[in-house]
């Protein structure tokens, strides 16, 4: 856990960081705490991961409200775009309370979003996460 600490958050979203394992994804997605918001829904979970970062990521647009594979594409490709620019927000606590996590953000706004809206929702989103890392449940559940 100490190569957590040692980890550069930059401005890069690296393969390492991606969320991958089927296995964990069903766990997170049965188990984990969520947040809302208007646009977004982030379902976490405190777990011991298999690469040296703070968290690792699953970003998805559901095929119901969206069925063009591009719409879809395009959603996750701005998520992305935005969740790179914030991700100190989150990894800060994380790497202070040497702590690892699963997050899935699920994108679940009716329109077409721009740039825009899908980083003001984050953002917002991410405050909120934020603020539950903080929070001394999740250091004694972990513990």
């Amino acid at each position: 856990m100490s190569e957590v600490a040692s980890y550069p958050a930059g401005e890069t979203f690296s393969k390492a960081e991606r969320l991958c394992r089927k296995k964990l994804i069903d766990e997170v997605y049965a188990n984990g705490m969520s947040i809302k918001s208007a646009a977004m829904v982030f379902v976490y979970m405190p777990v011991e991961l298999d690469e040296p970062v703070p968290v690792q990521v699953l970003m998805t647009v559901s095929k119901r409200l969206y069925k063009r594979a591009h719409d879809r594409n395009r959603i996750k490709r701005l998520m992305r775009e935005a969740y790179r620019r914030h991700k100190s927000l989150i990894y800060e606590p994380l790497v202070a309370q040497e702590k690892q996590m699963a997050l899935m953000i699920i994108f679940t706004g009716r329109q077409m979003p721009n740039y825009a809206y899908v980083y003001g929702k984050l953002f917002e989103s991410m405050k909120k996460l934020r603020s539950q890392l903080s929070k001394p449940e999740l250091k004694e559940n972990n513990e």
